[in-house]
């Protein structure tokens, strides 16, 4: 504690001034006792010179005055002068006051030292008020500061400069205020999200929801038509499948950013999650004239989750399909590099704009250079947020009309077992 006393500048200043302080009371003390001595001994030698003269007067030898007077008094002389003392009223329990001499020197003395207690009061009283003063003016900078903190103006900060408790605490409240900052930031930031996604999916469910009501009512109105009615109806299949897939895309973003799921990791091989994949788009790719290729060593490896990294990499071939035309290619290529695993889909679709390019990881983007009307621009984003879930990264190159690359790199990392 003493330490770290020690460490603040005030009380520094303070126990350096109070030494200071001490020493010259200390010095001063021992001048103002010498001086003292010094008048004592002025009386004694005034005294001792009328006693001489009195000697003298009465008769006395010079040379037997003179050793009266260095002290050579028998015990018997010496008893007969208390007597006589007495006898004139001067005992020891006569009060000082009574002694002219000694009322005289005592008046002197005592006002000197009156004095010098008062003056060594008041700057005592002057060190300890200055520093009591300057440890208010830093509380009260502090409980400004906090109050402001607390109204939400985070804008100054208290100077914590030098070291000592208040340091600390002026370095602990501003990190508090910092904190608090942080956090009323993160959540406006999140308000500001939730204000936008709550916006995109209704914009999203606008479109199907509105063709849902119009197929309905053209099943209606058309019911006895056995053709139009399947029509519609396969319609209005097509338009909930697009609206389950987006409230299932944005649980599981939302899920993600809520850091509610726990990835797993265990020993997965590539070439068996790359054919799960393609039997997933199989049917769609023979059906739009499209073919899916794979391409890879069949003892690669990788350490992941193994259902969500499906999931991320379902969406890459997803997104090629969307974008490539009949008699298009899907290739899909892994391989072991460094320290991780390298999974690639190319396709030699339409490409992506130059414009598209820092935004094609983006929520809810839909480019205007796109024909796709019926993505909701959740699929990407979603790999992403997987992808970097397994602390991994993804990048895509493009070259505009001759398709996309996406290339996913997963590091190696312990297995849980």
């Amino acid at each position: 504690m003493v330490g770290s006393l020690g460490k603040d500048r005030d009380i520094r200043r303070f126990l350096a001034g109070s030494a200071a302080l001490i020493l010259c009371l200390v010095l001063t003390g021992g001048f103002l006792l010498f001086r003292q001595m010094e008048d004592i001994k002025k009386v004694y030698l005034q005294q001792q010179a009328e006693a001489a003269g009195a000697l003298l007067e009465a008769g006395v030898d010079p040379a037997r005055a003179a050793k009266l007077l260095a002290g050579e008094i028998s015990e018997e002389m010496a008893a007969q002068g208390r007597l006589l003392m007495r006898q004139a009223g001067y005992e020891e329990t006569l009060a000082v006051y009574l002694m002219p001499v000694l009322r005289s020197l005592g008046g002197k003395w005592g006002a000197v030292y009156s004095i010098f207690g008062l003056t060594a009061i008041g700057l005592s009283v002057f060190l300890v008020f200055w520093l009591l003063q300057r440890e208010h003016i830093r509380l009260k900078e502090m409980e400004e500061n906090v109050r402001r903190f607390t109204e939400g103006n985070f804008d100054r900060r208290i100077a914590a400069e030098g070291e000592g408790d208040f340091a600390l605490l002026s370095t602990a409240v501003n990190e508090m205020a910092s904190s608090l900052n942080s956090h009323r930031e993160a959540q406006r930031k999140a308000k500001e999200f939730l204000k936008d996604t709550i916006s995109d999916i209704s914009h999203q469910l606008k479109t199907p929801l509105a063709a849902l009501f119009m197929y309905q009512d053209i099943i209606q109105q058309e019911s006895g038509e056995e053709e139009t009615v399947k029509k519609f109806a396969a319609k209005s299949v097509a338009a909930l499948e697009r609206m389950q897939t987006l409230v299932l895309n944005l649980l599981k973003i939302a899920r993600l950013d809520a850091d509610m799921i726990r990835f797993g990791s265990q020993e997965v091989k590539v070439r068996g999650l790359m054919e799960d994949i393609r039997s997933e788009f199989e049917t769609r790719a023979q059906r739009e004239g499209k073919e899916i290729i794979l391409e890879g060593s069949p003892a690669c490896y990788t350490v992941c989750d193994r259902d969500w990294m499906q999931e991320a990499v379902s969406n890459l071939v997803k997104n090629a399909l969307d974008h490539t035309k009949e008699g298009g290619k899907i290739e899909i290529s892994w391989e072991a590099v460094g320290t991780g695993t390298r999974i690639q889909v190319k396709d030699n679709g339409n490409g992506i704009h130059p414009e598209d390019m820092y935004a094609i990881f983006k929520r809810f983007y839909r480019s205007r250079f796109s024909n796709d009307g019926e993505g909701a621009g959740l699929g990407l984003p979603l790999a992403k947020a997987i992808v970097e879930g397994h602390e991994g990264t993804i990048s895509v190159e493009s070259t505009l009309g001759e398709g996309a690359l996406f290339t996913v790199f997963l590091p190696y990392k312990e297995v849980n077992r």
